[in-house]
């Protein structure tokens, strides 16, 4: 029989299993064979994009998902579980525990949730190919910019022939003075 006290840890840690999983990327891993040091370095890289790792309970993630009447079940919570979480560089964590992942060849991922949609591995992998939201960014503003630049370059270009031919007529004709 469990205590009160006990249910109420458990509701606590469901609650902050509902905090992980309402972010826009949740990709899950079988940590099996990582070190307390490899997770910390795993940890310190996702800081860097605003991300979290948090080792998850198989028993409470099921009874989360029980109780929020969503798509995952049992069939992916079995051994050990950490999340990898992020939200605003949702893509850029995918990419990291990927990555992670053929470094340290001791992690799995398993699946993820994306925008709260399951994942299968596959498809984090492929999310995890697409430019991150900076890089996004930088594309738009040079297919804007670089139509602009050529155009500028093209308009410019007879006047800056005509100052070439202008100065070469000048040299020509100084020489021919000095001759």
């Amino acid at each position: 029989m469990t205590s009160v006290k006990t249910l109420n840890v458990n509701r606590k840690k469901i609650e902050e299993l509902s905090e992980i999983f309402s972010n826009s990327g949740v990709y899950l891993f079988d940590y099996r064979g990582l070190t307390v040091k490899e997770l910390e370095g795993l940890r310190k890289r996702m800081k860097a994009h605003n991300a979290g790792v948090r080792v998850i309970r198989n028993r409470l993630a099921i009874k989360y998902f029980e109780e929020t009447k969503k798509d995952a079940g049992r069939d992916i919570f079995f051994g050990p579980m950490a999340a990898v979480y992020a939200n605003e560089k949702f893509v850029e964590a995918a990419k990291e525990i990927v990555d992670f992942e053929k470094e340290s060849k001791k992690i799995n991922i398993k699946s993820g949730f994306i925008e709260q949609k399951f994942m299968s591995k596959d498809q984090v992998v492929s999310v995890a190919k697409l430019p991150g939201k900076d890089q996004l960014k930088a594309q738009i503003a040079f297919s804007i910019l670089y139509p602009l630049k050529k155009m500028g370059m093209a308009l410019s270009a007879p006047l800056s022939n005509m100052l070439i031919l202008m100065k070469n007529l000048k040299d020509k004709k100084a020489k021919e003075g000095e001759e």
